[in-house]
């Protein structure tokens, strides 16, 4: 319960009225998300943490669970050589809380959780209920109205609004109910390639329903304008086809006899060598409607389009390109003033904003746009070190 309960409220801002202010240490408790992760890892821990042993007996999750935790531990530590540990040290603290619940959370969906046939379902299920306030925002150029569930009030007219401008059109790019379209954009992309699954099913209704909520889910994402989120689906589907080619190749010379071997592995593999073969010609059909859906849009949203890559003269872009050069730098003066520890977990906005009150830009002080360079202007080159770790184990 807990776990679906938290995929449900990923792509889900609500935060509770009534709590602590947003640099207070009890800040991320107002968030609706908090609370059934808490209940995951709490019912884990009376459970008597199943599935420990069998992680700790496998090299390499037994290597990206100490790597996490190892990064966890050293967030919540640097408040102690944090930036703003002499007038603000609650502003690591609160940071690093929910950081080291999403850490334990991690584990117990690495030790105990459910099946992924499951997990992919409660994504898809995210997938199509987002792609529908995508739609409605993107058709209304606002918001929908749903503020008592977080949805944000998002005028495409007001300065701060995300959107494409183009001949001197402002186009809202759909937030979703989360702060920015890219977060949006980034669980699209998790729903996508969960619901690409479904394209390899056995039934033709589920291979159907796959192919409908993927080029549903594809529009929606393309509605975003996210660059980073396009090129993160294409890299993922390009992972996933390099994966269906290596079993392919892997099983092409097996050629167990299933009627010899019916209980053994070697039927497995004859299985999932024909199910991936007689996979190919949907697969094919799937990704043939996916690019009809793609050129289309390219031909309706042209002008953004051509806006989005930033070589035209568009005021928007210029100033996105612009404002990431400025915090690219800073974390780069970051990195110089504290290399091994960095200046601490969450403390890259205040550290930017006295960087720029030296300055005359209409900037205020927000995360860079790269999480390397985040891990690294945060925590330090150990930071960086442990988290290239986790990710690569």
């Amino acid at each position: 319960m807990g776990v679906f309960a938290t995929l449900i409220c990923i792509p889900w801002w609500y935060r509770f009225r009534g709590f602590a202010g947003p640099f207070d240490v009890h800040y991320s408790l107002g968030f609706l998300i908090f609370w059934p992760m808490l209940w995951t890892i709490l019912w884990w821990l009376i459970a008597g943490l199943p599935g420990l042993r069998t992680l700790w007996q496998d090299r390499w999750r037994r290597a990206w669970a100490l790597a996490l935790v190892a990064l966890a531990v050293w967030a919540f530590f640097s408040w102690t050589w944090g930036f703003t540990r002499p007038f603000r040290p609650e502003v690591t603290l609160g940071a690093a809380i929910p950081f080291m619940l999403a850490t334990l959370f991690a584990l117990v969906m690495a030790c105990a959780g459910p099946s992924a046939r499951a997990v992919v379902g409660a994504l898809i299920v995210g997938l199509v209920w987002n792609s529908l306030l995508a739609f409605g925002q993107a058709g209304v150029q606002g918001s929908l109205g749903l503020f008592t569930l977080g949805e944000f009030w998002i005028p495409p007219g007001v300065s701060g609004t995300s959107v494409v401008e183009a001949d001197g059109v402002r186009w809202l790019r759909p937030y979703g109910i989360l702060p920015h379209p890219n977060i949006l954009a980034g669980f699209l992309v998790i729903g996508l390639l969960a619901a690409s699954s479904w394209l390899f099913s056995r039934r033709i209704w589920k291979w159907y329903a796959g192919t409908v909520i993927v080029l549903f889910g594809l529009w929606a994402l393309l509605l975003t304008f996210s660059r980073a989120a396009w090129l993160g689906l294409a890299a993922g589907g390009a992972f996933v086809i390099v994966l269906i080619v290596s079993v392919l190749l892997r099983t092409r010379h097996s050629s167990p006899q299933p009627e010899i071997t019916s209980a053994s592995a070697d039927n497995s593999v004859y299985s999932r060598r024909t199910d991936l073969s007689r996979a190919l010609p949907q697969i094919a059909a799937t990704v043939a409607c996916a690019l009809i859906v793609a050129t289309v849009f390219a031909l309706v949203f042209h002008p953004f389009l051509v806006a989005r890559t930033g070589i035209t003269e568009e005021g928007v872009e210029q100033r996105s390109i612009s404002d990431r050069i400025i915090f690219t730098n800073i974390a780069a003066d970051a990195i110089r003033s504290a290399p091994l520890l960095g200046v601490g977990l969450g403390n890259f906005p205040w550290f930017a904003q006295r960087e720029l009150n030296k300055t005359d830009f209409d900037l205020r002080g927000q995360p860079v746009h790269n999480i390397y360079l985040s891990a690294w202007s945060e925590l330090g080159a150990i930071g960086l070190a442990l988290l290239l770790l986790t990710l690569g184990s």
